[in-house]
């Protein structure tokens, strides 16, 4: 499994104020108990949306953006 890249979020959300990345409406849901974006913290969201649990998430939940990602349990390289 990997995991998103910094490029892939602007797939997925969009660099807002300070740098700060937003998710858009489709994978809004998951980040709904992470600190949102300040200018102390302005990446929260993105490296919550890098993580192993969100990939699987993704696959879980939206497993149309999984795909565009080529995101899968079996192809862990």
């Amino acid at each position: 499994m990997k995991t998103l890249g910094w490029n892939d979020l602007k797939v997925i959300g969009k660099y807002g104020k300070h740098k700060a990345w937003h998710p858009d409406d489709r994978v809004q849901e998951y980040f709904s108990d992470i600190r949102t974006p300040s200018r102390t913290w302005p990446h929260s969201y993105a490296r919550a949306a890098q993580t192993y649990k969100f990939a699987y998430w993704l696959l879980d939940n939206r497993p149309d953006i999984a795909k565009h990602f080529k995101l899968n349990v079996a192809g862990d390289e």
